[in-house]
């Protein structure tokens, strides 16, 4: 028992002391427990003051997690601090704790960060000494998961708010098992999507040597409630921490930046003297690791050091700059975080600047309506680049926006699930239970987006949505706009309409084809070429692939894609044109590149959808009527053709009673009636049009009248819509019946200037009554002036009536005249005669002598042999004519009175102007009683009144009548009707014969540009005015303009007409007399010898146009002094005039002229006396003493008695052509001033030297004034008269 005893005495006396320790040491170990021990700051997230408060999206949550045993008061906080006692100068300075995060780092967050970036410190309760808590890293990570999913991260919009933490030591393992276990399950949250980064602070990934001692402590303290499980998780590679490493590597940082700093100094153990154990608490090897995104960052302190600092030194800054680093690219990349974008722009796209730039002007404009901050619509037909377009900005101007939401608004279904990939994007918790039955307004994902949408109220909080293809406004897509006072909407349609989707209407971008410059980029974007280094040859070539695809934006993209597929890519780029020719429908339905391209439609797919919708929409069928738009042959189709139509279309039905009946849809749109008269009525059409036009598949063209056009490849794919439909016969009806209302309506030619372009083709209107297609078309090309076109029409007329009717059958014969109305307008008169003789005879043997169709005949040979100059041959018919008529149909018959005006017309050309004038007076009279004083045929009779006034030289009394006409008609018929621009020429002819010259070329110019505009610039009419425009110029002396104007009119004539044609050689007689008025006598004489040539082959050696050209040689041949020569043609011409026209003709008097001329300068005077004295009296008999032909005769006689020195003869003559010339034409005519320098000339030349510089000194300025300064006339004054002054006035 003693020896129990004294063991139990000796364990005493050792125990007591070890315990006496243990009492002492457990007194000093904190307990959680004691109300003053524990920590102040409250378990869970606690938010540090002073920063941001933003509950919002856009903005970034830093937690800072301490270590095992610590707690937020002690882990961020440092000794060394100092603060003033007092505010005297004087006062002792106090030692404080600083907490880094509060003080330096709130400071050092940019100011403009500082609202959305939320500062936390995670405290949880990981102290292992005494009365801990039996808890391990799984706990604590699952209670920082709960903490942030519900302190904060309570709504949708925190929700989607960046993390970044920043953890020292054990506190890096407790973010690490958070994630995993966020990663490991469904995660509403978001947390691992939303972790952004982590800064590791002397973490120890593998564990710490330490623990081995630390986990013997923690068993030691025991008794005192420790918890030494906390320690064994931290052996070094212990299988629990690799595990949790490995999964947080593989789950979690993908997109996540790890930084871990780790210490470069040890911690300071026990000191003994000079010894000191100073270990590191976490090895490099356990501190760091090598993975994606990691960067291992040493600082040269202890363990402590990393998460305390006193100042803003080294190690601060390291750690803060990353951190801050960290945080500025979350909010600078909120756009990527926020922008739930299916996909980009094409690697092709070219910049659009103009849209582009539109677009975001107007979406910057002000705007409250829609509660949005501003809206826009871009719009245009499909394939046209409005997708690529709205990419493009959300690329360039994603900056601008917290949050881009892209919706694909095809229709319902792509809708919703665009909103439901919003959505999850978005983070946003849906009713899992809830599914799509409920349509779109009442889809959860539809809500949540627009309810979290309006919700954003800063301006920080921007936010973009992309309205995608929104085609279809049925199924609701205007109650799914979203609202929001910092939110903006782009909307893409084809339909133009879509501005009315936004509450007040929306600002809109029209989006058409592409310019040359961006055609060009996407082919070389394709084809890998820089634009600066490009040939100009390859330039061309990719202008030519674009030309011919319209530059449509598809179109051009798929072009490039097969160019740059082709091993040869330079050929094919330069072949594509033909290839297209070739195989257009090939290449626009190839789907070659379907699943390898960002869209897989093709040019031929990409309009289905608006067409199958046009179909299903409305009851008017748009789509088939863009169909059968698509199959005009013009470029632009005016609403009047169906006006047109409407008028004719009944009688054009019966007409071609074997073709397909009109649908109901295009009767519709064409057989509409006003409800007070028989008008069409265009409402239906306008109605179908504008729906057409919402969509981008028209454009309005504005002509003058309304009109629609549409772009190629759109009339490409609508012609194949349909294609067992009888489209070319619905056009064929059309079209005639459009033509056969036009030729009632004559006086339209700007309207049937466009009729023209939609004819259909030859083969088209081979079939069913083809005599009747082609009558009333042909009958529309012959009025246009297109007579070559209009001669191949009338061929296939006759023969198919020969065939079907006979030779001899009325309609037969009526072809034949056509056709031979058709040869005479192309000058062909002997083809022309050879069928009139056929159809006169024929119809004498068949109809009778006095049918009106013989004696329309016989009229139309007179007309015939007219234009062949053979007008005595004309007058016989024409006298026969007018008398049966008279006979048979009365004196005051319509074609009684024709035919009187026709002969009139023969006796004007024969020169018999007062037999002319007799019957023109009787013809215009009769018709003013008959028909009425405005009836155009009564106009036309005081026309030709005019006209043969002014053949008498009678120009007043001409002037007055043309202007009574011309404004009559305008009153009558309009401004720009053709009669009235005749009118107008004739007025500038008078004008011109009255030498006012001025005021003729101002007529003619506003003729031409009328004319050009209404009948197109190379109508035969427009050719004439540009004619005689040239004479004009020509007559003041403005040679290098007339010459610019003749071989315009001659080259345009020369391709529309032909080389042989009468008006061709007309322009190239012109053009010679120009030259020859320029001193051009070889180029003159060239001219002149192939047109007299021609005219001798064409139409006769003794045609008044051949014989014109021979005088004209003859007068060129005696300006070279070719004397001889010039005088053998003109006695040729002479005597062949007096055999074919007569001794007294006006054109063989001019001969006699020309030839006297000639003889007066060849010094033969007493011959050239003879012929002259011969001329006056001819012409004073015929003509008249004042006409002024024969005041020209007595002016030449003038000058050869000058040159005879018979001045007292020449001068009584001169003085009384002068004063003639004064009383008929004027003081200021040009021939009376030119009579005046004459008497001028012979004054001087007779010694009356003052008497000639008198006179020349008063006309010089008003030649100057009338004709011009570089007139010949005015020229020829001042050069007579300084040469008279230079020599003293003197002979």
């Amino acid at each position: 028992m003693a020896h129990v005893a004294q063991v139990f005495v000796w364990l005493a006396i050792i125990l007591l002391p070890i315990l006496l320790f243990y009492d002492r040491l457990a007194k000093r170990i904190p307990s959680r427990l004691h109300p003053i021990q524990k920590p102040q700051s409250p378990l869970g997230l606690v938010p540090v003051s002073g920063l941001g408060v933003s509950p919002f999206s856009e903005g970034v949550d830093i937690v800072f997690v301490h270590g095992l045993g610590s707690n937020p008061d002690t882990t961020w906080k440092a000794k060394g601090g100092t603060e003033l006692a007092g505010k005297a100068p004087a006062v002792e300075s106090i030692q404080r704790d600083i907490c880094w995060v509060s003080e330096f780092l709130a400071d050092d967050i940019p100011p403009e960060h500082k609202k959305r970036i939320r500062v936390y410190f995670f405290n949880y309760d990981s102290y292992w000494k005494r009365d801990a808590i039996q808890a391990q890293l799984n706990h604590f990570g699952k209670d920082l998961l709960a903490r942030l999913n519900t302190e904060v991260r309570q709504t949708d919009e925190e929700r989607c708010r960046s993390l970044v933490f920043v953890a020292h030591s054990y506190g890096g393992l407790v973010v690490k098992e958070a994630l995993v276990q966020a990663s490991g399950r469904p995660d509403p949250n978001n947390i691992v999507d939303s972790a952004k980064a982590v800064l590791f602070l002397g973490t120890p990934h593998r564990g710490s040597r330490f623990s081995t001692w630390g986990s013997k402590i923690a068993q030691l303290l025991q008794p005192l409630g420790s918890n030494p499980l906390l320690l064994f998780e931290l052996a070094y590679d212990s299988p629990f921490l690799l595990r949790m490493h490995n999964d947080f590597v593989e789950r979690c940082s993908e997109s996540l930046q790890v930084f871990n700093f780790y210490e470069q100094r040890g911690t300071n153990v026990f000191n003994l003297w000079f010894w000191h154990w100073r270990p590191l608490c976490v090895e490099e090897s356990s501190a760091t690791y090598s993975s994606h995104g990691v960067r291992n960052l040493p600082l040269p302190v202890d363990h402590s050091g990393l998460n305390k600092f006193s100042t803003r030194d080294g190690s601060y800054q390291a750690i803060a700059r990353n951190l801050l680093k960290v945080a500025d690219s979350c909010l600078h990349q909120k756009c990527l975080q926020r922008h739930s974008m299916p996909y980009k722009s094409v690697d092709t796209y070219t910049e659009r600047n103009k849209e582009s730039l539109e677009i975001a002007n107007k979406l910057d404009m002000p705007c409250d309506k829609g509660g949005l901050l501003g809206s826009v619509v871009i719009h245009g037909f499909a394939g046209v680049g409005k997708t690529q377009l709205a990419l493009r900005y959300v690329e360039s101007h994603g900056n601008l926006y917290n949050t881009i939401l892209w919706l694909d608004a095809e229709n319902e279904p792509k809708t919703i699930s665009s909103f439901e990939r919003c959505a999850n994007d978005l983070g946003l918790s849906l009713n899992q239970g809830s599914t799509r039955l409920n349509g779109l307004v009442d889809s959860p994902a539809v809500q949540a987006v627009l309810r979290w949408l309006k919700q954003r109220n800063a301006e920080e909080h921007a936010w973009l949505v992309v309205l995608d293809n929104v085609n279809d406004f049925d199924f609701g897509i205007k109650t799914v706009i979203p609202a929001g006072p910092y939110g903006r909407v782009i909307i893409t349609s084809c339909d133009s309409k879509a501005t009315m989707l936004v509450d007040g209407g929306s600002e809109s971008v029209q989006v058409s084809v592409l310019e040359q410059h961006q055609s060009r980029a996407i082919l070389f974007n394709h084809l890998k070429w820089d634009a600066v280094t490009v040939s100009n040859a390859k330039l061309q070539n990719c202008d030519d692939v674009a030309e011919k695809l319209g530059h449509f934006a598809l179109a051009v993209d798929l072009a490039g894609a097969y160019i740059s597929n082709e091993s040869n890519k330079d050929a094919t780029l330069r072949e594509y044109p033909k290839i297209f020719d070739q195989h257009q429908d090939d290449l626009l339905q190839n789907n070659a590149f379907q699943g390898l391209r960002p869209h897989d439609k093709t040019v031929w797919t990409v309009w289905d959808t608006t067409l199958e919708r046009l179909k299903n929409k409305y009851s008017s069928r748009p789509d088939l009527v863009l169909a059968f738009l698509a199959h005009f042959r013009g470029k632009v189709v005016q609403e009047e053709l169906f006006r047109l139509v409407h008028s004719a279309i009944n009688e054009v039905e019966q007409g071609l009673d074997d073709f397909p009946q009109l649908p109901d849809w295009l009767n519709k749109l064409i057989k509409q009636k006003g409800e007070k008269d028989e008008k069409w009525d265009p409402f239906n059409y306008r109605q179908t049009v504008n729906i057409l036009h919402r969509y981008g598949l028209l454009d309005i063209a504005d002509i003058g009248w309304k009109g629609i056009s549409m772009h190629s490849l759109i009339r490409w794919r609508a012609i194949r819509y349909e294609q067992n439909a009888p489209w070319e016969s619905w056009y064929l009806i059309f079209i005639v019946a459009a033509c056969k209302q036009l030729r009632r309506e004559y006086d339209k030619p700007h309207i049937r200037r466009y009729l023209v372009t939609h004819l259909p083709t030859m083969n088209l209107m081979g079939k069913g009554n083809v005599e009747y297609i082609l009558d009333q078309i042909g009958s529309v090309l012959y009025d246009e002036g297109r007579w070559n076109e209009a001669e191949k029409m009338c061929l296939q007329v006759m023969e198919t009536t020969k065939r079907v009717l006979g030779e001899e059958h009325p309609n037969t014969l009526t072809s034949k005249a056509n056709l031979a109305a058709t040869y005479a307008n192309q000058g062909r008169w002997n083809e022309a005669e050879g069928i009139v003789v056929q159809v006169m005879e024929t119809r004498k043997r068949v109809l009778g002598e006095e049918h009106p169709d013989t004696l329309t005949s016989k009229a139309n040979l007179a007309a015939t042999y007219g234009n062949q100059g053979r007008w005595n041959e004309a007058e016989g018919i024409e006298v026969q004519v007018m008398e049966t008529r008279k006979q048979v149909l009365g004196d005051e018959h319509p074609h009684t009175l024709t035919s009187k005006a026709n002969l009139a017309a023969t006796y004007r050309n024969q020169g018999r102007w007062n037999e002319a004038e007799k019957m023109c007076l009787q013809v215009m009279e009769t018709r003013k009683r008959v028909l009425g004083e405005e009836h155009p045929d009564t106009l036309t009779s005081k026309a030709n009144l005019a006209a043969t006034y002014g053949k008498q030289g009678r120009w007043n009394e001409a002037e007055g009548i043309e202007v009574q006409v011309m404004e009559t008609r305008k009153r009558v018929l309009g401004e720009e009707h053709p009669n009235t621009l005749t009118s107008k020429a004739n007025l500038a002819a008078t004008y011109w014969n009255q030498g006012r010259w001025n005021e003729a070329e101002k007529m003619e110019v506003q003729v031409m540009e009328t004319r050009k505009r209404v009948l197109g610039d190379e109508h035969p009419h427009t050719l004439a005015s540009k004619a005689n425009l040239a004479v004009t110029y020509m007559n003041q002396g403005r040679w290098n303009e007339a010459e610019e104007m003749e071989v315009q009119v001659m080259e345009t004539r020369k391709r529309v007409l032909g080389e042989e044609h009468p008006h061709t050689l007309t322009s190239k007689a012109n053009l010679a007399v120009t030259y020859m008025n320029q001193e051009r006598w070889n180029e003159a004489e060239g001219i002149e010898v192939q047109v007299m040539e021609t005219r001798k082959r064409v139409l006769g050696e003794e045609h008044p146009h051949t014989l014109a050209s021979k005088a004209n040689l003859a007068v060129t041949y005696m300006n070279q002094e070719r004397w001889n020569e010039a005088e053998g043609i003109e006695v040729q011409v002479m005597e062949t005039r007096k055999w074919v026209l007569g001794e007294e003709h006006p054109d063989t008097l001019a001969s006699k002229a020309n030839l006297a001329a000639t003889y007066m300068n060849q010094g033969r005077w007493n011959e050239a006396e003879g012929i002259e004295v011969q001329v006056i009296e001819t012409r004073k008999r015929v003509l008249g003493e004042e006409h002024p032909d024969t005041l020209t005769s007595i002016a030449n006689l003038a000058v050869t008695y000058r040159n005879q020195g018979r001045w007292n003869e020449a001068e009584g003559i001169e003085v009384q052509v002068m004063e003639t010339r004064k009383r008929v034409l004027g003081e200021e005519h040009p021939d009376t001033l030119a009579s005046i320098a004459n008497l001028a000339a012979i004054y001087h030349a007779s010694g009356q030297c003052e008497i000639a510089v008198s006179l020349l000194r008063d006309v010089v300025p008003i030649q100057e004034k009338k004709l011009g300064t570089n007139h010949p006339d005015t020229v020829s004054s001042k050069a007579a008269l300084q040469q008279w002054l230079n020599n003293g006035g003197n002979n």
